[in-house]
């Protein structure tokens, strides 16, 4: 009996041993992507001496990130035939904050950014390409950018927020406002513009011109360098100049006018009645509505009365 005990205590755990399997291994549950938190938000590739080409960088987290040693570049950077700008050390964007870098200087890594449009690339320290975005042809008065900020979708800004929150304003076009055709010196042609905005409006790029302007037979007027028109206010441009390009008179038997932005979209025609006396213009009543009439009052760079 001991011996089939003995017997027994030596089979079975062989016989446990053999009918055991291996447990199925469990899946692999890949961990979540990393969802970055910085972001290119606006481009301006129109720039100059006074404003030069830059590109906006957005924080879209919780709390402050700090970009020592990112990069930003265009196709110069990414083919490697020039190097990639870094961010300067200690550059750190606050949550839902901005950081925006000039990227046409003058050091190597400087790259201007083509005004017919182009690619730029934002990678990390190590080298990790975090954001891109083909930019389109833009006007110099208006960015590419994201609309709200950090969100998917792009498009054409105007005016320009750099540094601040995108299409944060309700935008309406600049108007021409109070026509003047009978000038002689020194009281020459004029025309006036009114900004309806609550913020000021560069004039730089945009353009004035008659039938000769519109009908390509002599070129059209540019507003002066350094013109803007103020928040609700006017800008009053001499048409009749014979020392600017472009120039020309109004007729004060009746005419035709047209005011252009800087992409070549015309954003108001007026055709002008003829002026009866030289004491007359012809304007809207009020400012920027769509009443036009002839007024007996000249009232350049004012509001304009009846």
């Amino acid at each position: 009996m001991r011996k089939l005990f003995l017997a027994l205590l030596f089979i079975l755990p062989m016989v446990f041993t053999s009918c055991s399997r291996d447990e199925p291994a469990l899946p692999v549950t890949p961990p979540p992507p990393v969802v970055e938190k910085i972001k290119i938000n606006e481009v301006y590739s129109r720039g100059d001496t006074t404003d030069a080409d830059w590109i906006e960088i957005y924080n879209t987290g919780s709390s402050a990130i700090d970009i020592s040693g990112y990069k930003i570049y265009d196709n110069g950077g990414q083919s490697g035939s020039k190097p990639k700008k870094v961010f300067p050390a200690g550059t750190v964007v606050a949550s839902n904050g901005f950081f925006v870098i000039t990227v046409d200087d003058t050091a190597s890594s400087g790259f201007g950014l083509s005004s017919s449009g182009e690619q730029v690339w934002l990678e990390k320290a190590d080298g990790t390409v975090i954001d891109s975005v083909v930019f389109p042809a833009l006007g110099i008065d208006s960015t590419y950018g994201r609309r709200g900020d950090g969100a998917s979708n792009w498009e054409i800004i105007f005016p320009k927020t750099k540094g601040i929150t995108n299409g944060g304003v309700n935008t309406q076009p600049l108007v021409m406002n109070e026509i003047f055709s009978r000038g002689a010196d020194p009281n020459f042609d004029f025309i006036e513009i009114y900004n309806p905005n609550t913020f000021a409006v560069d004039l730089n790029g945009y353009k004035i011109y008659d039938g000769g302007g519109n009908a390509g037979t002599k070129p059209k007027m540019l507003f002066p360098a350094g013109a803007s028109v103020p928040a609700r206010g006017f800008y009053v441009i001499v048409v009749d100049d014979a020392a600017v390009e472009g120039n020309f008179g109004i007729g004060s038997g009746g005419d035709e006018v047209w005011f252009e932005n800087p992409t070549g979209i015309v954003i108001d025609h007026q055709i002008v009645p003829a002026m009866p006396v030289v004491t007359t213009s012809y304007c809207r009543i009020p400012d920027g509505s769509t009443t036009w009439q002839i007024a007996s009052t000249i009232t350049k760079g004012q509001p304009n009365q009846p």
